[in-house]
């Protein structure tokens, strides 16, 4: 009998609570379990199981097989599913974290395509600013602002964005134009605060030179879409994503500004998963199509 069978066979009795129900889980007979729990006790040579009359409980030696094995046999599952779908459509969930604006204004207008193309699959959207999950342990991939710091995951480049200083026309109309970054200094700018930090230094170059610019305002929010809301509202200048003003800008809604002095460097968008010499056929297909459909914004 295979190590591997024993395992199965211990974690149904552990999850069962008894020999008897075990069994019947298995469509064994409950000697056959106590046979098979036996030989794995006497081959490992300690005791997994305290049996009286009533119940059975887990010994310090069980309970250490039992979390271990269940992490193996969690992985055989999880292989044997990716090596299946090497021969077929790849089915199940795909579990994707992503910052708030790049899910709404890049993947879920696109995500419709995916999975009109792989019926099969599912995917679980997770919208968040900050960076949750960062080992990747709950998701099967992470869209990410740049390259992530201090990750032993794989990255792949999908997109790339600009941060654009605009303005709405009200505020402009009441309070002038900047001609150059400096001016700024000036006008209320809108700025943006993350885990209790404040960014208020904005990147330009001017005279072929990069200047980082510290810029002052009343109004400072915590989050992409409350950052848009206020600029578009007229509260203020704001560097804010095309991925999120490049309608606006083309419907005059908002007007950008001091497009001369920006920065060459686009940001760059990446997709994260963790490293395996196996990587699931699903995964692959959404990198793969993400990278084909998450193109530069240009407006």
């Amino acid at each position: 009998m295979s190590s591997g069978s024993d395992m199965q066979v211990f974690a149904q009795v552990v999850e069962s609570g008894s020999f008897a129900a075990a069994a019947k889980q298995l469509g064994v007979t409950r000697s056959a379990v106590c046979r098979r729990v036996d030989g794995l006790e006497r081959r490992l040579g300690v005791r997994l199981l305290d049996r009286t009359t009533r119940r059975l409980s887990l010994t310090e030696a069980g309970e250490t097989y039992h979390r271990r094995s269940n992490r193996i046999l969690a992985e055989i599952a999880e292989m044997e599913l990716v090596v299946g779908e090497f021969g077929g459509e790849p089915r199940g969930t795909l579990r994707v974290t992503s910052p708030i604006m790049i899910g709404l204004h890049r993947l879920i207008p696109v995500l419709p395509r995916f999975l009109a193309q792989h019926p099969q699959l599912r995917v679980h959207l997770d919208l968040s600013d900050d960076e949750t999950d960062p080992t990747l342990s709950d998701h099967d991939v992470a869209l990410r602002w740049g390259v992530p710091k201090d990750s032993a995951a794989v990255i792949v480049k999908v997109a790339s964005s600009r941060q654009i200083v605009c303005a709405a026309l009200s505020y402009l109309e009441r309070y002038g134009t900047p001609a150059t970054p400096r001016d700024l200094l000036t006008h209320n700018c809108v700025l943006m605060s993350r885990l209790g930090l404040m960014s208020n230094e904005w990147s330009f170059v001017v005279d072929g030179r990069p200047l980082k610019l510290k810029v002052h305002g009343n109004y400072v929010v915590n989050g992409g879409h409350g950052n848009y809301e206020a600029v578009i509202a007229g509260l203020g200048i704001g560097r804010v994503t095309d991925l999120r003003v490049g309608e606006d800008i083309r419907a005059g809604r908002l007007r950008p500004i001091l497009q001369a002095f920006e920065p060459e460097d686009a940001i760059p968008i990446y997709a994260a998963y963790r490293p395996s010499a196996l990587v699931p056929p699903k995964i692959r297909l959404l990198l793969d199509f993400l990278r084909r459909e998450l193109k530069t914004v240009t407006l």
